[in-house]
């Protein structure tokens, strides 16, 4: 099975496109959104489209990400949490799609075929929303992993593409197609993940995005300036 798998796409609805565009030449035999739709972009009302179009077209399935649960009123005070510049960003994206138009979605906490497993952060459960970012991490969300009897975990949130080999299960997460993270690898990304019988193996893509246009329609919104310096940082 050839799963094109898309996550962190935060309200840029030109990679998603591209994202989309790029997969189909391809090929896939399906489609996985790991969540954050929203935040940081924007274009939101644009994604929800494409989300929506991808839902219709190719049968998507669609997890549940921090973000996305904050727009669904079941972050449980998360977003009171956040810094005032992301809260503001928060309530600008709300401001520009329609009222309730997060919950038109089919929604899944997690998603598994054979011995892969996937979900927006980690295997641990509803609202649990704690990153893997390095060894550690990756060995603790191994260890539940194969308690459940998988062999791989596929995740988004951290924004980085990585692999860790750990001893209970490997564990791939996924580069973003909104906002990059890495200071090694600036690019957006999509993967491609292929699963044969037992093995599954997890394929970047690089998409090409305008920087400096993504910059200046940051520029163009009604958001502060200290938000707005935030938001344009991670494209510097």
């Amino acid at each position: 099975m050839r799963i094109a798998a898309f996550t962190d796409i935060h309200a840029m609805s030109s990679t998603l496109d591209s994202a989309l565009s790029a997969a189909r030449r391809e090929g896939f035999d399906m489609l996985l959104i790991l969540g954050d739709l929203l935040t940081y972009g924007v274009t939101p009302r644009e994604t929800l489209d494409i989300v929506q179009d991808a839902i219709t077209r190719h049968h998507a399935v669609l997890l549940t990400g921090n973000h996305d649960a904050m727009y669904l009123d079941q972050a449980d005070g998360y977003a009171a949490s956040l810094p005032e510049w992301l809260r503001e960003t928060v309530a600008w994206t709300a401001g520009q799609i329609p009222a309730k138009a997060m919950t038109l979605f089919d929604w899944h906490e997690n998603w598994s075929i054979g011995p892969l497993f996937a979900a927006h952060a980690n295997p641990y459960g509803s609202h649990d929303w704690r990153s893997i970012h390095d060894v550690e991490t990756a060995e603790a969300a191994a260890t539940t992993l194969a308690a459940r009897g998988y062999r791989y975990g596929l995740f988004g949130h951290t924004h980085r593409a990585r692999r860790f080999n750990c001893d209970a299960a490997s564990i791939f997460t996924l580069g973003s197609l909104g906002q990059p993270r890495d200071n090694c690898d600036r690019r957006l990304q999509w993967a491609m993940v292929e699963v044969h019988d037992d093995r599954v193996t997890v394929s970047s893509r690089a998409l090409p995005f305008d920087r400096a246009g993504h910059v200046a329609a940051i520029r163009s919104t009604a958001l502060s300036q200290a938000t707005q310096d935030r938001l344009c940082g991670f494209f510097a």
